[in-house]
């Protein structure tokens, strides 16, 4: 078995034998290695227990010196010698990659608690204190485990409840949310990346209108954060930062139009909430209805029962595309020349090279069901091992259409729509084969003969419809039978399609997922331990010589990225992949800055007969702290827009000014948060890592100050942030105030050191309690803006967030992740 040669050779078994690579496309693979190995060294590598250095470099590493060694070593009922060797290989030339959990534990000899998988859902949340106390802890151990979890508080009392048999009231379900947000900041998945939850509710449950508008409590600050410099806004932004929410829709749900609107409205504003079709979810799902397949993951894509794992292994579709491209072209084939003839070989090809790669996907999540350390705890691996849940995906599916069609069909257009279907129908036939082929080894099935028949029938359906009948019949005939005798297949499910995050960087996509192009190139910029930052630029690495050198290409790829397709042709290829998926997709349908309230509500109901399981979008700008360019007045139409003043430059902790305009001198509390210019700034003791914003008015007065305390705990950060707000109100009816105020703050001392630095003075503050830090700089920037101290604003910031990883403006949105331009960071 040959490793695959980064430096200028492919060792492909679809490609054929290796061939020296074109310069233009190796300068884009030397890029992305680059980044292969930042990624590496900062989240995936194993690390030397006494110095914590990384023992590995690239994911040529990872696999060759634990993944694949860990795999052919496998004693399991369905391992096979040859199955394994040709899996190595396909992992090794980067047609397949497991999630993440696997890539930083499997094989890792020190770690002592590997997780193996993504997805937990968790379930309904019991009805007590014991019991939420319980499922937070499980969330707790699946995080440290590297996994994401999904909870459902359907069943938790309504809000005003009675409790302790009448003695008291109960704070009803949204009063836990705090709580299930803070056990998901705090702990690392996998002491490598924040985590993740979801959070789902019953459209029924009494409190549906406060779960709806959950992440809208702190609306004025929001809107304030929306005006503050990039480079100094709160990373973290503000409460439920770390969860997504999703109302689970089902029977009468869509006769009530008031909570439709309020839905459409909320998620006008921050994204929040999803929309989980319970109905759908339990039609179109190999799961048994009895098996309750209605609990989500974080991202939405793996809708299955309580207590299951599931392992996704993601396919690069945008590989062998190109290694179906390239065998035509040695065959002698044009797509400019005979465009039909083209498509007609190419699919061909392509499905034939997919189907077979989605069966190794399928044996290889097969095969780390077996292993028993993989599990974070026993009652989900025994749900788990009773059902076999596996997850087959793809990334780079654009790089895919652009080839089939050279350009011709974008993005969203009906042929895309069909091109969708047919690779979603042939991903799923391979993943089965090789799940029928464990069934009739092993005698393990999954019962659901009513499913799967009707199943069957619509992929040799869509199969015939894109002319791959006679390659397929025989196959769909084979499988037919097994169900027809035993009920169903090894696998309870084996298609999943999650957002590929940065296990597409390892692909070297930049079309991840099922995703359109954001744009054709990336700038990257990563932090080098030995060169310092590194920036270079990104391109989609299987296009990156025909992107080069045919001008009409390039211009149709330039064509149909995200930012010019509408929502309904998102909505459609969401549905395309979704009717031949055994869960859910993961594709959040992304919407400009103008979009209407109204509008989201007619998506809402376009989604409906779309036999979608699964409905969320975002607004451009409608995060916390995401700059906003050019933004809607309010949710109820696309018409009038506001640009935001008092977008300041500099770095971090930085003290200029910089205004695009006048400020208005607001008085009233209401008014205030809209244009109101200001500066962030961090507060650091051994107990603490506090933010502080501090905004002025156009006549330099201090005029609001709020206070975060960071992970302080929820009831002194909720004193301090209500110690900023009595600030706040006071300077805003008074700015006479400001100097009492400051007198009385910086008289406080609590013998604590608390440092903030600024670039107002080359000195830093230094307070002996929060209080007296608060109170001197207050006066410091009281003094800095009467001198007239600014710097200059820069341009075109984009609709960007702070990167929590480079510290750089360049975090945006991408389907149901914010992935970092600069840096690579995810939060998926």
């Amino acid at each position: 078995m040959e490793k695959d040669q980064e430096k200028g050779q492919e060792a492909s078994p679809e490609a054929g034998p290796a061939t020296t690579m074109d310069p233009a496309r190796q300068e884009v693979y030397e890029a992305w290695q680059t980044f292969d190995e930042y990624l590496t060294a900062t989240r995936y590598a194993v690390r030397d227990p006494e110095s914590g250095e990384p023992r590995e470099v690239s994911y040529q590493d990872i696999l060759t010196g634990r993944i694949i060694p860990k795999l052919l070593a496998a004693k399991t009922p369905i391992s096979d010698p040859d199955l394994t060797d040709e899996l190595a290989l396909a992992l090794l030339n980067r047609h397949l990659i497991p999630a993440s959990p696997l890539l930083m534990s499997f094989g890792n000899p020190h770690t002592r608690r590997p997780g193996y998988f993504s997805c937990y859902p968790l379930g309904f949340v019991g009805d007590s204190l014991a019991e939420i106390e319980t499922m937070r802890q499980k969330m707790r151990t699946i995080y440290m485990a590297g996994g994401g979890a999904g909870i459902d508080l359907s069943r938790l009392r309504a809000k005003g409840s009675p409790v302790d048999r009448g003695q008291g009231i109960a704070s009803g379900p949204v009063g836990f949310l705090p709580d299930f947000d803070a056990v998901t900041g705090t702990t690392n998945q996998g002491g490598r990346r924040r985590g993740a939850l979801l959070v789902q509710m019953d459209w029924e449950h009494p409190d549906i209108a406060d779960f709806v508008k959950a992440k809208n409590f702190n609306g004025q600050l929001n809107r304030f954060i929306h005006t503050l410099p990039a480079s100094e806004r709160p990373v973290q932004g503000t409460n439920l930062s770390n969860m997504n929410i999703s109302v689970n829709a089902y029977g009468a749900f869509w006769e009530n139009a008031e909570l439709i609107d309020l839905i459409a409205r909320n998620m006008w504003s921050t994204g929040d909430p999803g929309l989980l079709f319970v109905d759908n979810m339990l039609k179109y799902s190999p799961l048994r209805e009895d098996d309750e397949p209605r609990f989500s993951n974080p991202c939405g894509e793996y809708l299955a029962s309580a207590g299951t794992a599931c392992n996704l292994i993601t396919v690069n579709a945008a590989r062998l595309a190109r290694a179906a491209c390239d065998r035509l072209k040695r065959e002698g084939m044009d797509p400019r020349a005979d465009p039909g003839g083209w498509h007609r070989a190419f699919t061909r090809q392509f499905w034939s090279i997919l189907g077979r790669t989605a069966g190794l996907a399928a044996y290889l999540g097969s095969v780390v069901l077996e292993y028993p350390e993989g599990y974070p705890l026993p009652e989900i691996r025994e749900k788990t091992m009773a059902k076999k849940p596996v997850g087959v995906g793809i990334s780079g599916f654009h790089t895919a259409l652009l080839l089939a069609y050279w350009g011709a069909e974008p993005y969203g257009s009906a042929e895309a729509v069909r091109f969708a279907r047919s690779t979603q129908a042939a991903l799923c036939l391979g993943t089965l084969g090789m799940s029928a082929s464990f069934a009739r080894r092993t005698g393990h099935v999954y019962e659901n003969a009513p499913y799967w028949s009707a199943h069957l029938g619509e992929l040799s359906e869509t199969l015939c419809e894109c002319g791959l009948e006679d390659a397929t019949g025989h196959i769909i005939d084979d499988l037919k039978n097994l169900v027809s005798e035993r009920g169903g297949f090894y696998n309870c499910l084996t298609t999943s399609q999650a957002p590929t995050g940065s296990v597409s960087a390892f692909l070297r996509n930049i079309d991840t997922g099922i995703e359109p192009f954001f744009a054709l190139s990336v700038n990257r910029r990563v932090r080098d331990p030995k060169r310092g930052w590194v920036e270079f630029v990104q391109r989609p690495a299987e296009l990156s010589d025909i992107l080069a050198s045919d001008e009409a290409f390039r211009e149709r790829a330039e064509a149909q990225t995200a930012l010019k397709l509408s929502p309904i042709e998102q909505l459609n290829m969401l549905a395309a992949f979704q009717r031949h998926n055994h869960t859910g997709v993961s594709k959040t349908v992304n919407l400009p800055a103008q979009t209407g309230s109204d509008e989201i509500k007619d998506l809402i109901i376009a989604s409906r007969d779309r036999r979608l399981k699964g409905f969320t979008v975002y607004r451009d700008t409608s995060l916390d702290g995401v700059i906003s360019v050019a933004a809607p007045a309010d949710g109820a139409s696309a018409g009038a827009a506001s640009r935001n003043e008092g977008r300041g430059g500099g770095g971090d902790d930085d003290g200029g000014d910089g205004r695009d305009g006048p400020c208005p001198d607001f008085e009233t509390f209401e008014d205030v948060g809209d244009d109101r210019p200001g500066r962030i700034y961090r507060a650091r003791s051994s107990s603490l890592n506090a933010h502080i914003t501090l905004s002025h008015d156009s006549k330099n007065n201090i005029r609001e100050v709020f206070v975060s305390a960071g992970d302080t705990g929820a009831d002194i950060n909720a004193i301090f942030t209500a110690f900023g707000m009595i600030l706040s109100v006071a300077l805003r009816k008074a700015p006479s105030l400001f100097d009492p105020l400051v007198k009385v703050l910086t008289k406080v001392r609590m013998d604590q050191r608390v440092i903030i630095r600024t670039r107002m003075s080359e000195e830093p503050i230094v307070g002996y309690s929060l209080p007296q830090a608060i109170g001197l700089l207050m006066r410091q920037r009281k003094d800095f803006l009467d001198k007239g101290c600014q710097v200059p604003v820069p341009h075109d910031v984009g609709n960007y967030d702070l990167c929590p990883e480079c510290h750089e403006l360049s975090l945006r949105r991408e389907g149901s992740c914010r992935k970092c331009d600069k840096c690579g960071y995810s939060t998926c």
